[in-house]
């Protein structure tokens, strides 16, 4: 008969405690996420008006951008000493999209695509189930594919379907039976990181620090609106 050493009752209640932990942090974890989507819903219900006139001007400034600046190329080709850049025919497509994207509009797209990416990306999910991974990675294939393509209003969108939690709702990770105690230990360790990781992105994100302010939502809304119809007024005069 093997008796118990005090290593493996010391182990044994460190176990015990991770598991309480990670089970509060789950918690936390679930509540704050639907917490924030609702807050985030109820923000773009009521300013969906307001949101979609600016996709609709940021497109078109895009677009007038590109248009000028594909006219400022047509002049040059007239002129009687053009020479045609010769890495401008071997350069791909999706470097040609993106260096046509205006300076303002690239930074944009960066700015989207590095938001969105922190949240989709698929070694976040190293340990959960494989379809919750395996969709991390076609999100993440086809944000990938969006930020290449330097399409402004398309990337809008899927960071705005990204940031709402629709393609990252948090799955509690399955039980998994690891008969070492030394590598459950590690394993329950890490499934700890990961999750106060998780929590720190939430809470350092813009729309969390609007929900903490814990403005009263329609004084909230109002604030925004005033904000959203003054960015309207800039891209309206901007795309005269």
């Amino acid at each position: 008969m093997l008796f118990p050493t005090k290593t493996n009752i010391y182990a044994d209640e460190t176990v015990k405690v991770l598991e309480r932990e990670i089970a509060a942090l789950e918690a936390e974890l679930i509540e704050l996420e639907t917490e924030v989507n609702v807050f985030q819903l109820q923000i773009q219900s009521a300013l969906s008006t307001q949101i979609h006139r600016i996709q609709e001007l940021t497109v078109l400034y895009k677009n007038q951008k590109q248009a000028k600046k594909l006219k400022r190329l047509e002049q040059k080709k007239r002129g009687k000493n053009y020479r045609e850049p010769v890495s401008l025919k071997t350069r791909n497509a999706s470097f040609t999209a993106q260096n046509l994207v205006s300076a303002d509009d690239r930074q944009e797209l960066k700015r989207l695509y590095k938001e969105a990416i922190v949240q989709i990306h698929p070694d976040k999910f190293v340990d959960a189930d494989n379809e919750l991974n395996e969709r991390a990675t076609a999100v993440t294939v086809k944000l990938n594919e969006v930020y290449k393509s330097g399409d402004l209003e398309e990337l809008n969108r899927l960071h705005e379907h990204i940031i709402s939690g629709n393609a990252l709702t948090y799955v509690p990770d399955r039980p998994k039976t690891i008969n070492d105690l030394s590598a459950l230990m590690l394993f329950l360790q890490q499934k700890k990181q990961k999750l106060q990781h998780l929590l720190q992105e939430i809470k350092t994100s813009a729309i969390y620090k609007l929900f903490e302010s814990r403005k009263d939502i329609r004084a909230l809304i109002q604030e925004l609106k005033i904000q959203f119809e003054e960015r309207i007024v800039v891209l309206e005069k901007r795309t005269k």
